[in-house]
């Protein structure tokens, strides 16, 4: 019986002069993070956010940079702090990916202390009512049995 939500059993559509073709796709690939394994080794491994930090002007990149985009010096290992602020924050009510389950959910800016750039993470604990630019936050990481070695082994919580 087929999927009624499954586009591939949709009729085609017109617009203007096109025939629109409702189809769905799915590619599962294999890619190699190269010189960034290290990320996502010790993400899996032993729960620590790597980054890299430029010998030359010190800046320190999160996520990880294989070389300085300042200096185009050759980055090195180092840890970085697992504590932050918050920059920016939304609440999403939808789910485009099956790898986000729970909606709704909330997403924002932390600039973890001591690295140039903020990212973009998933937060937890927290409604639109707490959260508030500058909050401090702390990463916490899923049980080693549950890390997969991806950005989503992790997330932020209030540091309270």
């Amino acid at each position: 019986m087929a999927d009624e939500a499954d586009p591939r059993f949709a009729p085609v559509s017109f617009k203007d002069k096109f025939v629109i073709v409702p189809d769905r796709w799915k590619v599962d690939f294999m890619v190699s993070m190269g010189e960034l394994s290290l990320f996502f080794k010790e993400l899996k491994e032993n729960a620590k956010l790597m980054g890299t930090r430029c010998p030359k002007c010190e800046s320190v990149y999160f996520w990880p940079r294989s070389w300085c985009h300042d200096c185009y010096e050759d980055c090195e290992w180092v840890e970085v702090s697992q504590r932050g602020s918050v920059t920016m924050f939304s609440r999403v009510d939808i789910s485009l990916t099956d790898l986000q389950k729970e909606v709704p959910f909330y997403q924002g800016g932390v600039h973890l202390d001591g690295v140039r750039y903020p990212i973009v993470a998933i937060l937890r604990n927290v409604t639109m009512d707490t959260l508030y630019r500058g909050m401090r936050v702390r990463a916490e990481f899923l049980p080693a049995d549950q890390r997969t070695g991806r950005v989503r082994d992790f997330y932020f919580v209030p540091d309270t």
